[in-house]
């Protein structure tokens, strides 16, 4: 029985039309999962699994940027994940060997906002936020491991301290999906080093941050009798206002605290007794001076006591905009800031069973 041509163009516009919704169910599975895409990114360094995770969002995922050298552990590489998703924006992270200096999560402008750090809680020492986070290599990794910059592998100088680190320069990442291929690419960077520890075959707990409250003016950051000293305080420019603390990881307390005016100012707070951090502060001996009685060592803004269960690493980081207010209304800056860490470290001792010391000098 022949087919009509009415049938004919019936069957046809159902063909076609079935081809076409394929075609946009195909387009849709492509840029909006991870079905047949790489298993693995940075050569090999990261899973496609934990790279999800980290962009844990509706998306693919997939790798830009890559360096690294044959038979050497350092690397740097970007991941993305771009979708089309109606309300899902692109992410994007950079993952890289690095070398640090001293204790520098507590000391630089790069690494800022400890308290709002969500720390592990395991032997591994690093830390995320949405926006990025590090894992400190083993300390046997240090002389081992360097990083990249341009075109260049620059090894390590002997002086610094080794990391994975990750920025995220798109979007915001999943803290916990973070600090798992945080982790896992630092396993990866320190077996090719030789000096891979079976702390890092653990998938990290975090210990995260408490929420933000409204600072009080004489227990600030939580500590019994800790407050600003009067000089540190300016009325309308720089008054405390709120703060934020991570205190649940067993070798790591930190806090910040914003400052209400015009200023914009802030200031951090941070403890650790973490051993690789604490070796890290005292591997730069500029400016220590040796205390009394030999309870510790001393500069500016860091300190290092001998407390009852082992040295405790103390720092005070300030924001540009607080030191600025500072300079335009005192002549001595370095005094208001000396007074402030020491009224800090008098308080926080007590966290650790530390012998009271006196920081500042007449």
């Amino acid at each position: 029985m022949a087919t009509s041509p009415r049938r004919k163009k019936t069957l046809l516009i159902t063909a076609g039309t079935l081809v076409s919704v394929s075609a946009l169910v195909s387009a849709h599975v492509w840029q909006n999962t991870n079905l047949m895409g790489s298993e693995s990114f940075c050569d090999q360094r990261v899973g496609s699994a934990d790279a999800q995770a980290a962009l844990n969002s509706s998306g693919r995922v997939s790798e830009g940027r890559v360096q690294s050298s044959p038979d050497k552990p350092e690397f740097t590489c970007v991941i993305e994940r771009t979708s089309r998703m109606p309300g899902h924006g692109d992410q994007q992270v950079t993952l890289k060997t690095a070398n640090e200096n001293g204790p520098f999560p507590y000391t630089t402008h790069v690494w800022k906002n400890p308290g709002a750090r969500s720390y592990f809680k395991g032997e591994t020492n690093g830390a995320v936020t949405p926006t990025g986070g590090y894992v400190v290599l083993p300390k046997s990794c240090w002389s081992k491991v360097g990083n990249i910059q341009g075109a260049l592998t620059v090894p390590p100088d002997g002086d610094s301290v080794s990391a994975v680190e990750a920025t995220v320069t798109k979007g915001q990442a999943d803290p916990e999906g973070l600090a798992r291929l945080l982790t896992r690419a630092a396993r990866r960077v320190a077996a090719d080093a030789g000096c891979a520890t079976p702390a890092l075959k653990e998938s990290p707990e975090l210990a995260a941050p408490d929420d933000v409250r409204t600072a009080d003016v004489g227990k600030v950051c939580g500590l019994p009798d800790f407050s600003l000293p009067d000089d540190a305080v300016i009325t309308g420019v720089a008054e405390p206002d709120q703060e934020q603390i991570s205190k649940d990881a067993k070798d790591v307390w930190a806090c910040d605290l914003t400052l209400a005016g015009s200023a914009g100012a802030a200031v951090s707070f941070a403890a650790t007794s973490d051993r690789d951090m604490v070796d890290a502060a005292l591997q730069d001996t500029y400016g220590f001076r040796e205390l009394p009685n030999g309870h510790g060592v001393t500069s500016f803004d860091q300190a290092v006591l001998h407390c009852a269960e082992g040295d405790v690493y103390f720092a005070v980081h300030w924001n540009n905009e607080y030191t600025g207010a500072l300079s335009d209304r005192h002549d001595r800056v370095s005094k208001v800031r000396g007074n402030t860490f020491a009224a800090f470290v008098a308080s926080a001792a007590d966290l650790y069973s530390c012998p009271d010391v006196t920081l500042t000098e007449s």
